[in-house]
């Protein structure tokens, strides 16, 4: 069975949107949101002085390769950036969020206010993190890493900052 782009994007933003609203409705009875990072806008948010590392909010965003079936995010506060996509495995009815272990370069960084940011470049997969109160850009995408051991392992990786 073949997924066409359109359908699964449809598909994605309407999952989305519903998980947007429980968790809205979560917050309104005084629960915590599911696990995966908070979906509070950064207005709504304490200042990152007073949050916890590693908490939200985040923004997510997606290459323009039509070929690439992945979703970034990154804390706005922090920079620290994620990567996931869908799989089917072999012979499976239902397919999986396949979610890729950060390298050091991907984790967070300087405090700041961070986004992402897409080119319009059609082959490309990987994202921009820019950091909107220094103006430091760096490019993050998956890359197969050595892996301790030997062998590799797909990983979420990012330049260095620079302007």
């Amino acid at each position: 069975m073949t997924l066409k782009i359109g359908t699964w994007l449809g598909t994605a933003a309407l999952a989305g949107a519903l998980i947007g609203l429980a968790t809205i409705g979560a917050h309104a009875q005084g629960t915590t949101p599911p696990a995966g990072g908070s979906t509070e806008t950064p207005a709504a948010s304490p200042p990152a002085s007073e949050a916890p590392a590693g908490n939200g909010p985040f923004v997510f965003g997606s290459p323009p390769s039509a070929q690439a079936n992945r979703l970034y995010s990154v804390n706005v506060r922090n920079g620290e950036v994620s990567a996931c996509q869908f799989e089917r495995p072999e012979g499976s009815l239902v397919g999986v969020t396949r979610c890729f272990r950060r390298d050091a370069s991907a984790a967070a960084g300087e405090p700041g206010t961070y986004d992402i940011m897409s080119t319009r470049y059609s082959g490309e997969t990987g994202i921009f993190r820019v950091n909107a109160q220094t103006g430091q850009m760096s490019v993050c995408y998956v890359r197969d890493m050595p892996k301790e051991g030997g062998g590799t392992e797909p990983a979420v990786v990012c330049t260095a900052p620079t302007h």
